[in-house]
């Protein structure tokens, strides 16, 4: 599913670079700044609706989940969860996340309409739950069986409404572990397969669809990451260049990557493309701009295209859907909310043409 967000460590990085960073306003604002969290909050998923999930930190590591429909940020309680991570909202309004339990196991969840059912994962074993979309099928991640002669490194697998998962594999690699990021509404995913060797992963971007699963074009260097895909199968991620530790925002287009971030080299550069949707319209974060949008010309910082009068500073995009709502981590006065950014004039939402497009 499109507009997810999305944790690594690339993305705590990122937030550190783009704390405080501020922009001068165009001759209007093109975005009104909309608090859908509680303090202290994060986004991660917005639906095609405008609906949003996030989550607040509670402690160390453990988090308290919301839902925002429109009226306001309503909290997900789970009776007996120390821990409530939501993850994703399809349209339908379904909301799925992941959840501790007193005892420490955790667990999945898919909530609504009031209520919450709880999912096992295959066989039982521990699962960590990614994305839905608008069919049900749900992206998990998990160890494989003992019996698997590939190794016990964790996979990806597709979970179907009927409860079956079907596991998406790996790339041809020594050593192999695939980290899925998301999944779209023709049952698509990204994410990034590779040799799980510390302390330097060489991971690649990747596309499964329909039991197969290919490796995304790079310029050469790893790691890549493909974090979100979107129904016409384009990936939003990053792709590694040859300086040590840089990282580009890339889209990709059949299996064809291009760079969005086109800075020349000189400078540290470091981008993400965190979300895509199905009008090519990305949202992503650079050591330069800060958050960002991306709509077929060039990288545009949010903070460029709101009321700084308004005393915002948008730290950290996470999502956007097709209507160009964008969900993200705002800050004023000091304190983090959960904000969505509307378009103040909407207008024809194109697809933007990357190079490769066909």
């Amino acid at each position: 599913m499109l507009v997810r967000n999305r944790f690594s460590l690339a993305s705590l990085l990122l937030l550190s670079l783009a704390a405080g960073m501020a922009h001068a306003s165009p001759g209007y604002a093109e975005y009104r700044v909309t608090i859908v969290g509680p303090a202290n909050s994060q986004p991660t998923g917005i639906n095609a609706a405008g609906a949003v999930v996030g989550i607040v930190p509670t402690g160390t590591l453990t988090y308290r989940s919301f839902v925002n429909y429109g009226k306001g940020p309503v909290g997900l309680t789970l009776p007996g969860a120390t821990s409530n991570i939501a993850v994703a909202i399809n349209d339908k309004g379904e909301i799925l996340g992941n959840w501790t339990s007193s005892t420490g196991q955790a667990r999945g969840y898919v909530y609504y309409r009031g209520s919450f059912r709880q999912l096992s994962g295959p066989g039982g074993r521990p699962t960590r739950y990614v994305d839905i979309n608008n069919a049900g099928y749900i992206l998990a991640a998990a160890s494989p069986p003992t019996t698997d002669p590939a190794g016990s490194n964790p996979h990806g697998y597709l979970r179907a409404p009927n409860g079956k998962y079907q596991d998406i594999g790996t790339l041809s690699y020594d050593n192999p572990t695939t980290q899925p990021e998301a999944l779209n509404n023709r049952n698509q995913v990204t994410g990034e397969s590779g040799s799980l060797f510390a302390p330097e992963i060489p991971f690649y971007a990747f596309v499964w669809r329909d039991g197969a699963i290919r490796q995304l074009g790079d310029f050469g260097y790893t790691p890549s990451y493909g974090l979100d895909i979107n129904d016409r199968g384009q990936v939003a991620g990053y792709t590694s260049t040859a300086t040590f530790r840089e990282a580009l925002a890339t889209v990709w287009t059949h299996g064809r990557a291009t760079l969005i971030d086109t800075r020349p080299a000189g400078d540290y550069r470091f981008s993400t493309a965190q979300a895509i949707n199905n009008h090519g319209h990305v949202v992503g974060n650079s050591n330069h701009l800060g958050a960002f949008v991306y709509r077929g010309k060039r990288l545009e910082s949010l903070n460029a295209l709101i009321d700084r009068r308004s005393g915002w500073n948008i730290s950290f995009s996470r999502g956007i859907n097709d209507a160009g709502q964008i969900v993200a981590d705002g800050v004023r006065g000091g304190v983090q909310y959960a904000v969505r950014l509307d378009l103040i004039r909407p207008h024809a939402l194109g697809a933007a043409r990357v190079e490769g497009d066909e």
